[in-house]
C-alpha cells in the first residue's frame, strides 16, 4: 500500500512544480488534472470504505474500578488504494444509571487485517452497552472521508466491588401474616430444632456448630435454637438517578450497589432465602432467591434494570402494594443520607436501611423501635468488617 501512496504523493509534487515553472496556458490544464485526481481520490476512498469490514469485541464482564480490553478489527476484502486511517465514534451507555460517554478513536489502516486493543475503564456499576455512532474512512492526505458499515452493539456487565460484611439474623422481627391469619413469629423451645444461624464467635458452644454448612462456606457457622420460625426478608434498592447531581454521586451509588450485592451474597451463602424487590417504571418486580444459582442469575439482570428516577420511589411502591404483609424484615439500600419517612412501617415490618454515605470514616447506626438506619462509608477500611443485623 505504501507504493500507491508514494505514487500519488510524487504526482501531486510534480503538478505543483509544473504550476510554478510553466506559463499560464499550462495552469488551467494543471488545475483540471488536480480536480480529476481529487475526484479519483474521493472515489477510491469510497471504494475502500465499502470493502472494509469492522468488528469489535470486549470482555463480557469485570469489576468496578478495573480496566477491560476492547479489541477493534479492521479487515479489507481487497487491497486498499487510497484509505490510510479510520475514525470511529463510539458511545458507551450505562443502562443502570443512564450515564453516556462519547469517544472518537483514530486507527491506521493497512492492506491486511489489523487489530487494535484499547483499555476501557469500568467506572459505573451496571450493564454497559457500546454503540457505534459512525465509522469514517479517510484518504492518505486527510482530504476526503467516506462512511463504512458500523459494527453492531456489544455489551459488558460491570459488577460491584466486594464489601466485607457479616450478616446476623435478628431475633426481634415482626411477624408476617399467613393466609390463615396466624402470626408467625414465635420463640423455639426445642434446642434440637434450628431456627437461626450466625457466625461463630469465641465462647460459643462447639456443639452448636453447623458442620455441614461450615464446610460449604469455609467459615464456622453456629445454630441458634430461638428465632422466628417463619422468616421472610425483602431486599429493596431504593436509590435514584436524581442523585447523580450530587458531588459524590459516583462513589455513593457504586457503594450502594456493592453493599446490596454483598449482603445478598452473604445471606444466600448462609442458606437464608430472601426476595429481591426491584422498582421499575412499571412498578415492583419481585425475584425469589433461594440458591447461589438464583443469585448469580439475578445479579447481571438487576444490573441492567434502569434505576428509578428519584430515590424513595421503591419504598412508595412497596407500601402501595402492601408488601409489608408478606415479609418480616425489609432491607433498604440507599445512596447518600436516607431521608424517607419510615414511620408508616413501624410495628408492621422490621426495617433496616443500609445507606452508603461519603465523608464518614466508620459505620454508624441510628433509629429506634423496629426501624433503624445504618450508614456505611463509601470507602471501606480493608481491615474492617461490617456487622449487619438483618
Amino acid at each position: 500500500m505504501w507504493k500507491n501512496r508514494l505514487a500519488f504523493a510524487l504526482l501531486y509534487a510534480a503538478l505543483l512544480v509544473l504550476l510554478i515553472l510553466f506559463s499560464k496556458p499550462f495552469l488551467l490544464a494543471a488545475l483540471i488534472v488536480l480536480v480529476v485526481l481529487a475526484a479519483l481520490m474521493a472515489l477510491l476512498t469510497r471504494r475502500d470504505a465499502r470493502l472494509l469490514r469492522t468488528s469489535v469485541r470486549v470482555k463480557s464482564g469485570g469489576r468496578e474500578g478495573e480496566t477491560v480490553p476492547m479489541t477493534f478489527t479492521f479487515a479489507p476484502k481487497r487491497r486498499l488504494l487510497a484509505a490510510q486511517s479510520i475514525l470511529v465514534e463510539v458511545e458507551s451507555r450505562n443502562d443502570m444509571f443512564g450515564v453516556s460517554v462519547h469517544k472518537y478513536l483514530v486507527f491506521d489502516l493497512a492492506d491486511d487485517q489489523q487489530e487494535y486493543t484499547i483499555g476501557v475503564p469500568l467506572v459505573w456499576c451496571g450493564k454497559v452497552t457500546f454503540r457505534c455512532i459512525s465509522v469514517q474512512v479517510r484518504d492518505m492526505f486527510g482530504l476526503f472521508s467516506s462512511k463504512a458499515k458500523p459494527f453492531p452493539e456489544i455489551c459488558t456487565v460491570v459488577y460491584p466491588h466486594h464489601v466485607r460484611v457479616l450478616t446476623e439474623l435478628s431475633s426481634a422481627t415482626i411477624g408476617a401474616t399467613r393466609n390463615d391469619g396466624v402470626m408467625q413469629n414465635r420463640k423455639g423451645s426445642d434446642a434440637s430444632e434450628m431456627f437461626d444461624i450466625r457466625d461463630y464467635v469465641p465462647g460459643d458452644d462447639i456443639r452448636t456448630i453447623h458442620w455441614k454448612l461450615s464446610g460449604k462456606t469455609d467459615e464456622l457457622i453456629v445454630r441458634q435454637a430461638s428465632a422466628p420460625s417463619h422468616y421472610n426478608i425483602a431486599l429493596l434498592p431504593d436509590f435514584g438517578r436524581s442523585h447523580l447531581a450530587g458531588p459524590e454521586a459516583q462513589q455513593e451509588l457504586n457503594a450502594a450497589v456493592a453493599i446490596a450485592s454483598s449482603v445478598a451474597e452473604r445471606l444466600i451463602r448462609r442458606g437464608v432465602p430472601f426476595c429481591t424487590v426491584v422498582p421499575t417504571k412499571q412498578g415492583i418486580e419481585r425475584f425469589e432467591i433461594c440458591t447461589e444459582r438464583d443469585f448469580h442469575e439475578l445479579l447481571p439482570r438487576w444490573l441492567s434494570f434502569p434505576v428509578q428516577e428519584t430515590g424513595g420511589s421503591g419504598l412508595r411502591y412497596f407500601v402501595m402494594e402492601h408488601l409489608d404483609r408478606y415479609f418480616t424484615r425489609l432491607l433498604i439500600f440507599s445512596a447518600g443520607r436516607y431521608e424517607q419517612d419510615l414511620s408508616g412501617l413501624d410495628s408492621r415490618v422490621g426495617v433496616l436501611v443500609l445507606s452508603a454515605v461519603s465523608g464518614i470514616k466508620t459505620a454508624r447506626v441510628e433509629g429506634s423501635g423496629s426501624c433503624s438506619i445504618m450508614e456505611l462509608p463509601t470507602e471501606q477500611d480493608i481491615n474492617e468488617v461490617y456487622r449487619v443485623v438483618c
